[in-house]
């Protein structure tokens, strides 16, 4: 919760009764959230937030699951960014834990998520707002005003009037124009600073900050000029009224990390805490960090408690299952038992007559012919879905995934990510109520009454044509999602960087850790957390795994092991096996060799990509309101609508209208075609001309994105064959030639 300073040296008092702002809620949460810098439109007045300081806040309307969800990802957010930081600095040089996170989260020196209850789950429907910074600047003359506080600059606002011109320049006189200065000084470990003449420096004799001198070191005067008329900011510079000036560059030091360093300021490169002036309107300036997840229903409170830490075991347990890991057949013997607590008597007590007659039969014919008739007795019970359940002993790879799942980070973790597709797959996928013809998920093969045709000749075709031109792009399966239910959640913020390091020249190159804030108290005391669930429409796709293998092979990728498809293995085993993280900020993203994990999450993000497009193209949603979800070890992937405002049912009118159209656009060759041509596939297949969209829909930061996945070229930056000219096919290139070769035979 970093605090700016007045020059005074104390902390900035809170100003009362800020004014409160009206925005959407996502906007509150995010662009306007506690620490942003911003201007209200026309570009009047630079304001910054505030947390709202009444004493009962407008708590989130979440369950109890979605609480603990968001705590468990806090931790994982909190532990993974801390890792990260720590790793910055040089050997003689070294970060220090609380340049890295908010003392808050380092109660004796090192990381402890805080207990629940210091924070507030809060509904940001309520955000305050002050004038800052209170630096004002003629634009006649650039005679400079500094106010502490809105208290002060309401006070002697009248200090800037025409009458009461200072100027040092008689032909100025009386020409005021004053602006406020819209430059600020900012630091990644997330302070700002106003412009002040002079710097925050170290005294070793008090062991303190000194706080700038507000007067020229040479007259003592104590009235000054911004010579801004340099393009760059950097050239800037303050003069005072007899025209003395410190250097011919704007420099200042961020008082925290002086205050960190202490002793070691003197022994550090200046740049560890040397501020950069921005303009307050920058991007750099306000980083809010957000997270969101698939909110688990009441009854998936099992998936939920398998996330949780000392519940590895039940995770490895449903990975295994899920993917048809470590099957172990149960024993005849076995089987009978499970049967019997099943409450199945009646088989149990023919199974074992039967094998009473032939222990006595034994060595007749007749004693053969019941081995067999029980052998299909026991084949008919294991055929029976949920009858007899099978045992399942996780491999030890797995076992290591595990462990190692906080180097994933919860967004990119497979088993994480395949967790929330079983709680996808039991809310929507499988639920078979219908209400008013509405079905909760509809598959486009079998639409329901409400997205169907309107006779029954044209509902055939469309389920025909449907079916045939699914099967060419490679889908098993491809449907609406009526609601899609997200929770977002906004717990604190950065500046300068939306990752852990920085880099930074001086004497050298440096690396520097950037320090992620929590949010100001509220008005209660407690550290706020900006929550926001939606629940809008939604598309779902699944590849088909046996076109995915294929095409797997025909990559090259050199870690896949031969495949059986009527096995009971699931490709999805394959490709956790090879996952490996490439850090929740792609710090461990580097070129390698063809790997399964990351083509399966390169197909799958292009393919992403590809239908976002077209869903733009079709439904009247621009980019900025879509997102997509990735399941890589279930081949599938979800694009949905994001906001908080009505649905309007863009991507249901979308199939109503467009249906097969909309299909037949995302198979022409043209749809991944790029204005760029061969610059762009000489970069890695991937450019704001053709597939590249706004970080703010992408959920990997527009990374393992490439067209040659889809339509083939050259490989992708990450896999080190590219350096050697590596061609790959496209995946729709071997779906649609098996189509094409299927329809000639």
């Amino acid at each position: 919760m970093a605090t700016r300073r007045t020059t005074r040296g104390d902390t900035e008092e809170r100003e009362p009764s800020a004014a409160r702002m009206i925005r959407s809620r996502g906007q509150l949460a995010t662009a306007y959230a506690p620490g942003a810098l911003f201007t209200f439109e026309g570009g009047l007045g630079a304001c910054l937030s505030i947390a709202d300081q009444g004493q009962s806040p407008v708590k989130a309307e979440i369950t109890n699951e979605t609480a603990t969800q968001i705590h468990l990802r806090l931790r994982e957010i909190w532990q993974s960014w801390f890792s990260r930081a720590m790793q910055g600095g040089t050997d003689k040089a070294q970060v220090l834990p609380t340049q890295c996170l908010d003392p808050a989260l380092l109660p004796d020196g090192t990381f402890k998520a805080p207990p629940p209850s210091r924070f507030e789950l809060v509904d940001p429907k309520a955000m305050s707002y002050v004038p800052a910074p209170l630096d004002f600047v003629c634009n006649t003359c650039g005679r400079f005003r500094k106010f502490e506080s809105v208290r002060e600059a309401s006070a002697e606002i009248g200090e800037l009037k025409v009458d009461q011109c200072d100027t040092r320049k008689p032909e100025h006189k009386g020409k005021c124009r004053w602006r406020q200065l819209d430059v600020i000084f900012v630091h990644w470990s997330g302070n700002w600073e106003p412009p002040s003449p002079g710097k925050w420096e170290w005294s070793q004799p008090e062991q303190k900050v000194k706080v700038p001198i507000q007067a020229c070191a040479v007259c003592q005067s104590r009235k000054f000029y911004l010579i801004d008329k340099s393009p760059r900011i950097g050239e800037w510079v303050f003069e005072c009224e007899n025209g003395h000036k410190e250097g011919d560059s704007w420099l200042q030091n961020d008082p925290e990390t002086t205050q960190l360093l202490g002793d070691e300021c003197l022994q550090r490169p200046p740049r560890w805490r040397r501020m950069e002036p921005i303009s307050y309107r920058a991007t750099p300036a306000f980083y809010p960090h957000s997270e969101q997840f698939i909110v688990f229903a009441a009854g998936e409170r099992d998936l939920l408690l398998m996330l949780q830490e000392g519940n590895e075991a039940d995770l490895a347990g449903f990975a295994s299952e899920r993917f048809g890991l470590g099957v172990k057949p149960p024993s005849d013997a076995e089987i009978v038992e499970m049967m019997k607590k099943a409450g199945q008597t009646a088989k149990v007590s023919l199974y074992e007559s039967m094998d009473g007659m032939r222990k006595t039969l034994a060595g007749t014919p007749m004693a053969d012919e019941l081995t067999k008739q029980l052998r299909v007795m026991i084949d008919d019970w294991k055929a029976t879905p949920g009858l007899v359940p099978v045992k399942h002993e996780p491999p030890p790879w797995l076992t290591g995934q595990i462990v190692r799942r906080a180097e994933f980070g919860s967004r990119y973790d497979p088993l994480v990510l395949a967790v929330e597709h079983e709680a996808l797959r039991r809310s929507k996928l499988t639920k078979l109520s219908v209400a008013d013809g509405r079905s909760p998920f509809v598959r486009f093969t079998e639409p329901d009454r409400d997205l169907s045709p309107r006779t029954q000749a044209e509902l055939d075709a469309q389920k025909a044509t449907t079916s045939r031109l699914l099967s060419a792009m490679g889908l098993a399966e491809m449907g609406l999602i009526r609601e899609f239910d997200l929770c977002r959640f906004t717990h604190g913020f950065t500046r300068m960087s939306t990752d852990p390091l920085i880099e930074k020249s001086d004497q050298q190159q440096l690396m520097l850790p950037v320090r992620l804030n929590l949010f100001q108290p509220l008005g209660n005391g407690k550290i706020p957390i900006y929550v926001v669930t939606q629940a809008n429409e939604a598309i779902y796709a699944r590849l088909n795994p046996e076109q995915v293998y294929e095409w797997l092979r025909a990559v090259g990728v050199t870690d896949l092991t031969e495949w059986n498809p009527a096995g009971d293995l699931k490709l999805g085993a394959h490709v956790l096996e090879s996952a490996t993280p490439f850090g929740k900020y792609f710090s461990d993203l580097k070129p390698g060799p063809a790997n399964t994990y990351r083509y399966v999450y390169t197909l799958l993000h292009t393919y992403a990509h590809t239908l976002m497009k077209a869903v733009a193209e079709f439904s009247g949603l621009d980019m900025g309101s879509l997102g997509e979800y990735l399941f890589p070890a279930d081949l599938a992937f979800v694009v949905y609508r994001n906001g908080t405002t009505m649905d309007l049912g863009n991507l249901s009118a979308l199939w109503r209208n467009y249906n097969t159209v909309f299909l037949e656009h995302l198979l022409e060759p043209r749809t991944l075609m790029c204005g760029s041509g061969s610059l762009c596939d000489a970069d890695g297949g991937a450019c704001p001309s053709c597939i590249v969209i706004p970080e703010t829909s992408c959920v990997a930061a527009n990374r393992l994105l490439s067209r040659s996945a889809l339509r083939g070229g050259l490989a992708p930056r990450e896999d080190e064959g590219r350096q050697q000219s590596k061609r790959i096919v496209g995946y729709l290139d071997i779906t649609t030639s098996e189509v094409a070769s299927g329809a000639a035979s």
